[in-house]
């Protein structure tokens, strides 16, 4: 999975945008998929996921230039927050056996439960929820009546900002390459 987060630095003269940050990091989880009938199901899905980003050197320069505290570490460091997920999401299949295209869409809300560094004021200041939208595209392996195995690429933005002082905009985005197990 990578995650991706967005930064707007409004400063006292022009706004600058930080380039997206990319970090990868893990996700596990488990659903469970209701109304299973041959083309819809919906799935709940609870899930275990890592965020956060590399500090870049543009951020530690900008962080000593600014009173917001952008950086919460030495370049090339990796701060991370730690979210526990649960989405409702809908199913669209294209099929019935075989290997079985499908689309996945529906809200989704992030709870936030650990973040590195602990004492970060940055850190320290973001919302302990985030609530957002989970949009991807897969395939099942479906040999009979049931799935095997499930291939999946998934976006998920947020809805609104994760941490806001008035100058500095962070939200969260990521984007997940999913391995689901049937049992």
């Amino acid at each position: 999975m990578a995650g991706f987060e967005k930064f707007t630095f409004a400063g006292p003269g022009q706004p600058a945008s930080f380039p997206t940050v990319v970090r990868w990091g893990a996700q596990a989880g488990l659903f469970v998929e209701f109304i299973n009938v041959p083309h819809f199901s919906f799935d709940v899905e609870l899930a275990y996921v890592q965020k956060g980003r590399k500090v870049t050197a543009q951020e530690v320069a900008a962080a000593a230039a600014g009173p917001s505290a952008l950086s919460s570490g030495p370049v090339g460091d990796t701060p991370r927050l730690d979210y526990v997920s649960l989405g409702f999401l809908m199913k669209g299949r294209a099929g019935g056996t075989g290997v079985v295209p499908f689309v996945i869409l529906g809200p989704t809300a992030d709870f936030l439960v650990a973040k590195r560094p602990a004492g970060s004021p940055l850190y320290n200041s973001f919302k302990k929820t985030d609530v957002g939208a989970s949009v991807g595209l897969g395939c099942e392996i479906v040999p009979w009546h049931a799935p095997i195995l499930s291939v999946e690429g998934r976006w998920s933005p947020s809805f609104s900002r994760v941490y806001d002082n008035g100058t500095l905009h962070i939200k969260n985005q990521t984007f997940a390459l999913l391995l689901a197990v049937w049992l």
